[in-house]
């Protein structure tokens, strides 16, 4: 399949040029208060899954010399100037299409989850500089697992998948070694124990940490949140939750962050910061509303709508609610907000309300800097903007200003943005695929645009 090199992109309020230069950033297409020239830009076309109900694929990685997105049918690995095609893996199986992507991509090796409907319950691991399968499992069938879409948890060279009634299972990334299941024996207790404990959910990062549930009859009952020894899938402490924990999510794995709610039924949240040891090293005052969207993460890895920056955590969360929209019409009511917290104190240190007609921020994830930026998609009546936010004090500069909805090219409202090098790739999220409807033309799986480089 053919890319679009979209190198003019049709506005409705004008034209919006990235003319093609050498690479090197000879474009017009200047953005943000910096001033700085644009690269090339372009796009991937969106290809259709086949599911009623898509699950977003997270799937976007980078190599020294290409960007990879997974895409329903097949991975491709693209020049990051040019967008041009530089290899291409069909996804395996007769039937099957990719329906979820590790976030991580360690010693360039991503983990993907591949199935026909409703069952996904395939992994493999693929090498990243050439597209190559190095492995490949199918979980067992459990009818005491959870439900759920597919989940793939990875910590360093070890990846924790599971599936809708199949077993959770632990692989070696690097050779695809079988290393533990969440049903062994002895696991969560003694070898005499009763079976009576199972994992809710694994999350990956830098730590492995899992929710896991104890029934009655069992040492400890109740919900807890534990730090898994990825070798092993034992745990090496456990701190209780309450009530309603197993409704909770891990937002992030170094330190470990975990909302706990007291009032899941209300989307209000509460979360908890812990020490190395599980020890409670502060709650985050206040009780945040979480947006709902696909892009906050399914829990198998750090939650992409909360940023760390050294002391400050950073979230994207539903504004207060309090109905104060500007009178002037400008600003919606509904619009979201980031706000941000002391990790060591838990007080609340600043808010920062998305400005325009129903904007939303979108943290921006990052590698390769500790920058807080937020991306936020335009529509008719405002620009699509990159921001920069001062994690102390919240003061927010544009980087980039893009212009008004596109025509031509258009990534839709719940984007993925991911900034690498001087570009920001824009991946899209839940696009509808109801049956006999087909997505607008513009619609696409990638974009880049010029980023936070000057």
């Amino acid at each position: 399949m053919a890319l679009g090199l979209v190198l003019v992109v049709a506005l409705g309020a004008g034209v919006w040029m990235l003319l093609p230069g050498d690479g090197t950033g000879d474009g017009s297409g200047k953005g943000g208060s910096g001033g700085s020239r644009a690269t090339v830009s372009w796009s991937l076309p969106y290809t259709r899954s086949g599911l009623d109900h898509p699950r977003m694929i997270r799937g976007v990685w980078f190599t020294d010399k290409t960007v990879v997105k997974a895409l329903p049918e097949r991975l491709v690995g693209l020049d990051p100037k040019t967008g041009k095609q530089r290899w291409e893996a069909p996804t395996p199986g007769s039937g099957s299409v990719l329906c979820q992507a590790s976030a991580d991509s360690t010693a360039g090796i991503a983990v993907l989850a591949r199935g026909s409907g409703a069952a996904c319950h395939t992994f493999y691991a693929v090498d990243l500089t050439s597209g190559k399968m190095l492995w490949e499992h199918s979980t067992g069938s459990d009818n005491q697992a959870p439900t759920g879409a597919p989940r793939i948890a990875r910590s360093g060279d070890v990846v924790v998948v599971s599936a809708d009634d199949h077993v959770t299972t632990a692989y070696r990334v690097s050779d695809g070694k079988q290393l533990w299941k969440d049903d062994d024996k002895g696991l969560y207790e003694d070898d005499d124990a009763k079976d009576t404990c199972r994992g809710d959910g694994y999350t990956g990062g830098k730590q492995l940490v899992r929710i896991q549930h104890c029934l009655l009859g069992s040492k400890d009952p109740g919900t807890y949140l534990a730090a898994v020894d990825p070798a092993t899938g034992r745990a090496k402490w456990k701190y209780r939750l309450g009530e309603y924990g197993g409704q909770g999510q891990v937002l992030a794995t170094s330190p470990i962050v975990v909302d706990d709610p007291e009032q899941p039924y209300e989307g209000r949240m509460r979360v908890s910061v812990l020490d190395d040891d599980g020890k409670l090293r502060t709650r985050l005052e206040g009780a945040p509303k979480r947006r709902y969207g696909l892009s906050r993460g399914d829990g198998s890895a750090p939650a992409t709508d909360v940023r760390i920056a050294g002391d400050k955590l950073v979230m994207a969360s539903d504004g207060d609610g309090d109905g104060d929209g500007d009178d002037d019409g400008k600003n919606s009511e509904d619009n979201n907000q980031l706000t941000a917290w002391s990790l060591t104190t838990g007080k609340r240190l600043w808010d920062q309300r998305a400005t325009g007609y129903l904007q939303t921020y979108h943290l921006v994830a990052t590698s390769d800097t500790d920058d807080i930026l937020a991306y936020s998609a335009g529509n008719i009546h405002d620009p699509s903007t990159l921001v920069r936010f001062d994690p102390a004090t919240g003061s927010r500069k544009t980087v980039r200003t893009y212009r008004p909805t596109p025509t031509k090219a258009w990534i839709g409202s719940d984007p993925y943005p991911v900034a690498h090098g001087k570009s920001l790739y824009l991946s899209s999220g839940y696009v509808s695929e109801e049956k006999g409807t087909e997505p607008e033309r513009r619609q696409k799986s990638l974009m880049a645009l010029p980023g936070n480089g000057n």
